[in-house]
């Protein structure tokens, strides 16, 4: 078959009377075994003891892949001291190519990342050896093979189902990192010199597959060339090194430039749309390698609102691309043991007893969970349906497969479309249940079903059901006390780069974690999460978004009080929600609702003085009973606050006011909030005095105080509505502004009238 990965070996075009090329249309598998948060001993599931997962025996995960009309499958994880030969087999007698890859483990070798030389030929040859010893190679019983010397009496060929070997799978995130473009091209480099120098210690002969080194859709600013075009500066880069390897420190064993013109293809990783892979790297591409084939590893657009379409188009694009070979479909499946996997997968793993285990090493056996076909809403369709559709597959026995079941899919956006998919009232009646429970509340008795058809609908939205249960409907009980927790079935690992980025973004003090908090990571996540979500909570002048802001891609989850009090979790580390701080609240509309909901008049009163001073008044004394007990029994609202506040003789409103920074708020934030004013064009930032720039505080008072005197002139201004500034500003009287240490030069007060 002469297509296009032969391009190489002829270095030149192809000639007119080439067959047309057999496009690659792949799949990349990964198929974890976890329905839920799980940590895998090791990740090679291409390996003889996974057969249960892809073969005929199991779950024939490769049938699946082959009724789907693919022709490649991509993978990941290699352990060289496993056996491959029989997935091979399977995979050759399906007529299937293969794309393997080598394992991370090859380049983590003194002489490679111990060192920081990145010098990895070592590590990758004695890798890769293992690999042509344990399957790659054909002609002998590899399984009988016991030493590498054994196979020099033979002569072998690579197994005819292997069509590329990725070298390395996005060096430049971690080898060592864009910031120094030279020591990943060089660690590149020098891994293929390892694995050219394996093939001839294997005495490998016959048709070589060409090998290919997959970057990602990042650009690579300090890169040489290209430093603007996703993927291509770093392919520049290596390519440099393969041709001028003294440059990067190399004195490589064999011919790199000679193989790179007769044996390399390109790869990349990509989550864009069709036309954007195109315009913003292909057509450049074509350019500067006419005659290197390319192929996309990863592909895959989550979001797009026709999956089919796009990928017919992006097919469509390689049909008629002299590089372009096609692409691989990311991925198989939505992941449990790793982060941010749960939006790429065509299906989702649910448990299920199938009988079928997978024994990951001596001490973890996991029951393979069956598959569930992922519903993408906007097709109105399955992924697997319309991968089918555009790669001309004859279509998947849905016998073979799970419907998605309303007690186990992830409450999420994602576990909501796949609900709306089954169009059944009652399933989603018991995922609306498991969602309000994730936003602290607990369904007693049924969820009405006239909301459940309403969900059910194919206009309805998660969005639209989070707005339902954040006015906390009567049908549900709801509990002050539920708290964001930590799932303790997540991974350590996770937890504790979830615990590093919250308390990165500041909006808990993290040198203040108790040191009972600080025995394991759990306790830690369930303090910093917690007190996270509670600051959060006050950030907003809107409903609380719990399945947003306590999700951390699935490590946490609000929870119910009675829930989380009968588990392990240490209580003094647990920080429940609690009824809502009047000091706190938005003085807004939003704010007033959820002080008057708890009926406290201290509350109240707290919450009304404060509204009074955003106004730019002042309460001469303490606020009369009768006005708070008018408030709680009459249908009140905020704006009708605001007009009985000025009729009241126990208030003054003839001061001073000026728009002025809350003193509570972060400096980080005002800084933000400065750059948005200046964006508006109705203030010239240019006019802030130097004597103001000595800190934030007095550039945001000068700042916003003229923003909002310049409104007043115009006839625009409203106190709440526009000195507000995601509540990190308030218009209030000189009385209060003068003691908040900011300087007199830098207020910009304005007239205040009774009427205002």
């Amino acid at each position: 078959e002469c297509g296009l990965e032969f391009l190489q070996l002829k270095g030149k075009k192809v000639a007119a009377d080439v067959p047309a090329k057999r496009l690659l249309k792949g799949v990349s598998y990964g198929p974890s075994p976890f329905a839920a948060a799980g940590s895998l001993h090791q990740n090679d599931f291409f390996c003889d003891k996974a057969k249960l997962l892809w073969g005929d025996l199991g779950r024939s995960d490769l049938r699946i892949i082959k009724a789907l009309g693919a022709n490649t499958v991509r993978l990941y994880g290699n352990d060289p001291d496993l056996y491959h030969d029989d997935f091979l087999d399977h995979a050759h007698f399906l007529e299937l190519d293969v794309i393997p890859g080598m394992g991370d483990a090859a380049y983590d070798v003194a002489a490679c990342k111990g060192s920081g030389n990145y010098s990895c030929a070592e590590g990758v040859k004695d890798a890769y050896l293992k690999n042509l010893q344990r399957g790659f190679l054909t002609g002998h019983n590899i399984h009988g093979a016991q030493h590498a010397e054994e196979l020099t009496e033979h002569t072998y060929k690579y197994h005819p189902s292997i069509k590329y070997f990725i070298v390395v799978n996005e060096p430049e995130l971690k080898l060592p990192g864009l910031s120094r473009p030279r020591d990943f091209a060089k660690a590149i480099a020098s891994g293929i010199d390892g694995v050219l120098e394996a093939e001839k210690e294997a005495q490998a002969t016959g048709p070589l597959p060409n090998l290919t080194v997959t970057f990602s859709f990042a650009s690579c600013p300090l890169c040489s060339k290209f430093g603007n075009i996703p993927g291509l500066g770093q392919m520049w880069m290596m390519r440099d090194a393969l041709q001028n390897p003294e440059k990067y420190g190399l004195s490589p064993k064999n011919d790199l430039k000679e193989f790179f013109r007769t044996r390399f293809t390109y790869s990349f990783n990509s989550g864009n749309p069709s036309e954007e892979i195109k315009s913003l790297l292909l057509d450049r591409y074509t350019e500067e390698f006419p005659t290197t084939p390319i192929f996309v590893a990863e592909y895959h657009n989550p979001g797009n609102k026709n999956t089919e379409r796009d990928l017919k188009n992006i097919l469509s694009i390689a049909e008629d691309s002299s590089v372009l070979l096609g692409i691989s479909f990311f991925e198989f499946q939505n992941r449990y043991d790793m982060p941010g996997h749960l939006i790429w997968g065509m299906f989702d793993p649910q448990a299920k007893h199938t009988e079928l285990f997978f024994h990951i090493s001596e001490d973890q056996v996991v029951e393979i969970p069956c598959l569930t076909p992922v519903f993408e809403k906007s097709a109105w369709k399955t992924i697997p349906e319309q991968i089918t559709a555009a790669f001309g597959g004859p279509g998947l026995d849905v016998s073979n497969l799970c419907q998605p079941r309303p007690d186990q899919v992830i409450v999420s956006e994602h576990g909501f479309g796949q609900i709306q998919g089954l169009k059944n009232a009652t399933a989603m009646q018991q995922f609306i249940k498991r969602v309000a429970e994730h936003m602290g509340g607990y369904v007693p008795d049924e969820v009405p079903e006239s909301l459940a058809k309403l969900m059910v609908n194919p206009y309805a939205t998660f969005a639209h059901l989070e707005s339902l249960l954040a006015d906390h409907p009567n049908w549900a009980r709801w509990d002050l006390q539920a708290s964001c927790v930590v799932d303790q079935r997540s991974l350590k690992s996770d937890v504790g780069h979830k615990i590093g980025y919250v308390c990165g973004l500041g909006h808990v003090d993290c040198s203040k974690i108790p040191s009972e908090c600080k025995g394991n990571v759990w306790d830690t996540a369930n303090w910093v999460l917690g007190n996270h979500f509670r600051e959060l909570a006050y950030l907003k002048d809107g409903p609380l978004t719990p399945l947003e802001d306590c999700f951390f891609d699935g490590v946490a989850s609000f929870t119910r009080s009675t829930t989380w009090k009968m588990s392990d979790r240490k209580s003094a580390c647990v920080i429940p929600l609690g009824a809502p701080d009047p000091n706190k609240v938005f003085v807004s509309s939003y704010g007033y609702n959820l002080v008057m909901l708890t009926q406290d008049v201290g509350k109240i009163e707290t919450f009304v003085r404060r509204t009074v001073n955003h106004l730019g008044g002042m309460a001469l004394e303490n606020i009369p009973d009768s006005f708070l007990k008018d408030l709680r029994t009459h249908d009140s609202n905020f704006q009708g606050l605001i007009q009985l506040l000025h009729k009241q003789n126990w208030t003054q409103w003839k001061l001073p006011a000026a728009c002025v920074p809350d003193p509570t708020a972060k400096a980080g934030q005002l800084g933000a909030e400065i750059g948005v004013i200046c964006g508006k064009g109705v203030f010239n930032c240019g006019a802030i005095p130097q004597s103001c720039k000595g800190s934030v505080w007095d550039t945001a008072s000068f700042a916003f105080g003229s923003f909002y005197k310049l409104l007043q002139e115009r006839g625009l201004a409203d106190p709440i509505g526009n000195c507000s500034f995601k509540g990190m500003a308030l218009y209030t009287s000189s009385a209060l502004y003068s003691g908040y240490n900011y300087s007199s030069e830098c207020i910009v007060p304005t007239h205040v009238s009774a009427s205002s």
